[in-house]
């Protein structure tokens, strides 16, 4: 039985909720516009005081009607027993900060899992209203991100990427095309919450009643498209849509429903749509431009296109500045070796600047080849804040600096990716058969700290290399291209990252297979308190054997099967074929969500974990009304 909460004209629960999904998508920008500790934490406050005025109504509405606590269902079981784990692990680790941030990770907002049905049960009419309301977030978040790939600038710049990569943008890979994230941490989080958004979007157009209504959710939906697609996540486009084709093959096998022929064919007009704003919105960056730097995984580094080697510089005599020679080993946990390389060690001047310039005679088709890190000795928070590399080039005999031909910042202390060895070609074959200065520079990171950032150029050649291979093909898509190199495991360097990621989080699981290695260990609390050490698991999956070993991949086994099994009891129960439609777009909803999570730890993703939590307590109040129906059915028959 259900507890009946006491009457009162005032609901700050859902007033609460309401501003909770409104305003989370912005924190960002609540967070830098209002003082700590309010501008972060008001999220987690609003929140703990709407579970306490709902537990202090329920806790009443028990004493006033002297009932007992309300009967488990096996969905809320799955809960309880998920967060049960997280607070013994928690408990019997005692690891102190560490642990407080990995249970707040792994928690976040899983309490709305209990508030959303308390709010639906007093105010049953906002069931369709929620669900509008979350669709209307996400078209205008939509919005935003496509205004600010028209404009081509970051609308509001990510402090976590300024701090990861020393500037705002993010582009493809390779190319100038910028990737879009709004008021986000990232492209891939702002992808991964609108993805959650689209099945909803589709749903409202079948069921909304006027044609204006429609409209509005087909054009929420068609800004949701295009707006995934200029993140350019690839990951996300994948999961989307083999849930959304994996949902609607289950209903149409099962149940054999006609209405899904015309949201599968709106589907398609809608992509068609998409991806013609795309181009029209930006033509120019639908080709490829010639590249004048190419990265390079450590593969097509060692057996690069190359004619042959016409200068080894780290054996050669700079023109300025002191050659210090060491050997610098990096271990690969790709392919599980140590990765040795002589470097030219260099490090920003306390005062004033310092470079190493070399004087080469440029071959046709030349270009320099090598590879860019900071010493391993030096990657943890305290030390500095990473450091950018330069390389200019000036004609022989010059005063000037000349022109600069290479520019990259890395953090090995809070980019996990950067911990390993970034190899490039730089094209010089416009200056094919002159005599010219290559300076070497390295300069401190963005904060302008130069403590402990300690460069090293490994494997310093000039050499010859094919004469078309920096020539992008003629009238090459970009997003062609970026899509096809989903698949590119080898070549594709963010395929690499994920790897990388993916062989990190299994060594560290065998380390400890049966009871992982503690709360907090991966992720966004190992990067906050132990940066040194932290890795990104790249999987929400492996994040949980890494943590909580079997016991935790388990539980949230069983929630997902719980999620699942409640799903399709209550797909059985709706008595209408709206209410049928309603539960298809939560269950896709989740299911995008479950299919992602196996590539990336999308629940540490705030946005994610919130909506995450808001549909599965939306699925349980479903349930549960659809069940008490029935109930009542056969109690009058």
């Amino acid at each position: 039985m259900i507890l009946k909460p006491l009457p009162s004209r005032f609901n700050p629960e859902l007033i609460g909720l309401l501003l909770f999904l409104l305003l989370l998508p912005f924190h960002l920008v609540i967070k830098k516009l209002t003082p700590p500790p309010w501008g972060t934490y008001w999220k987690e406050g609003l929140l703990a005081l709407l579970l306490a005025w709902w537990a202090w109504r329920y806790l009443a509405a028990a004493l006033r009607q002297r009932q007992g606590w309300p009967k488990i269902s096996p969905l809320n079981l799955a809960v309880l027993l998920y967060l049960g784990l997280l607070l013994l692990r928690f408990g019997l680790d005692r690891s102190g900060q560490v642990g407080a941030w990995g249970l707040y990770i792994s928690v976040m907002y899983l309490p709305l899992v209990w508030l959303v049905p308390a709010v639906l049960r007093r105010h049953p009419e906002w069931e369709m209203r929620l669900v509008t309301l979350t669709v209307g977030v996400g078209g205008f978040i939509a919005l935003g991100g496509l205004t600010e790939f028209i404009l081509d600038v970051p609308l509001w710049p990510s402090a976590e990427l300024i701090q990861r990569q020393g500037f705002p943008d993010v582009f493809i890979y390779g190319a100038q095309v910028r990737r879009v994230y709004f008021t986000f941490d990232s492209p891939t989080a702002l992808a991964n919450t609108l993805a959650l958004f689209l099945p909803l979007a589709l749903i409202l157009i079948l069921l909304s009643r006027r044609i204006w209504a429609r409209l509005t959710a087909g054009l929420a939906a068609l800004l949701i498209i295009a707006c995934i697609i200029v993140t350019y996540s690839r990951g996300i486009w994948v999961s989307a849509a083999l849930a959304i084709f994996l949902m609607a093959a289950l209903i149409c096998l099962v149940q054999r429903r006609r209405w899904l022929v015309p949201i599968g064919a709106s589907l398609v007009v809608l992509m068609m749509l998409s991806w013609g704003l795309f181009n029209l919105l930006q033509p120019g960056q639908a080709e490829a431009a010639s590249e004048s730097v190419i990265e390079l995984p450590p593969t097509a580094y060692r057996f690069a296109p190359l004619t042959g080697i016409d200068q080894e510089l780290l054996k050669s005599t700079p023109l300025h500045g002191q050659a210090v020679i060491e050997t610098w080993s990096l271990f690969d946990p790709i392919s599980g070796q140590h990765d040795t390389r002589p470097v030219l060690f260099e490090r920003p001047a306390a005062n004033g600047r310092e470079e190493i310039t070399y004087q080469v005679s440029v071959p046709p088709a030349g270009a320099l080849r090598f590879a860019i890190v900071l010493s391993p000795e030096v990657w943890s928070t305290e030390k500095g804040d990473g450091a950018s590399f330069h390389v200019h080039l000036a004609e022989a005999g010059m005063a000037i600096e000349g022109q600069s031909i290479f520019n990259r910042y890395i953090n090995p202390k809070h980019n996990p990716s950067d911990r390993r060895w970034r190899n490039f070609l730089v094209d010089l074959s416009p200056w094919a058969g002159q005599v010219v200065n290559l300076h070497f520079i390295v300069k401190a990171g963005p904060t302008g700290d130069s403590n402990f950032d300690w460069g090293g150029w490994s494997e310093l050649q000039l050499v010859t290399v094919e004469p078309d291979l920096f020539n992008a093909k003629p009238a090459e898509n970009i997003l062609v291209r970026h899509a096809g190199s989903t698949l590119d495991w080898s070549g594709d360097e963010t395929n690499r990252d994920r790897l990388l990621a993916w062989n990190l989080g299994l060594d560290a699981w065998q380390a400890a297979p049966f009871w992982g290695n503690g709360l907090g260990t991966t992720g966004v609390a190992a990067l906050r308190t132990n940066p040194e050490q932290a890795f990104v698991t790249e999987s929400q999956v492996l994040k949980a054997l890494v943590e909580l070993g079997l016991p935790g991949l388990l539980a949230l086994g069983y929630l997902w099967w719980q999620i699942g099994r409640t799903g399709w009891q209550s797909y059985h129960l709706a008595d209408t074929p709206a209410g049928r439609a309603l539960l298809l777009g939560l269950l896709t909803s989740l299911l995008i969500i479950f299919i992602e999570g196996w590539i990336y730890q999308n629940l540490e993703v705030k946005q994610v974990n919130a909506y995450f939590w808001l549909l599965v307590g939306m699925l349980a109040f479903l349930n549960e009304q659809w069940r008490e129906k029935q109930n009542h059915h056969h109690h009058h028959h």
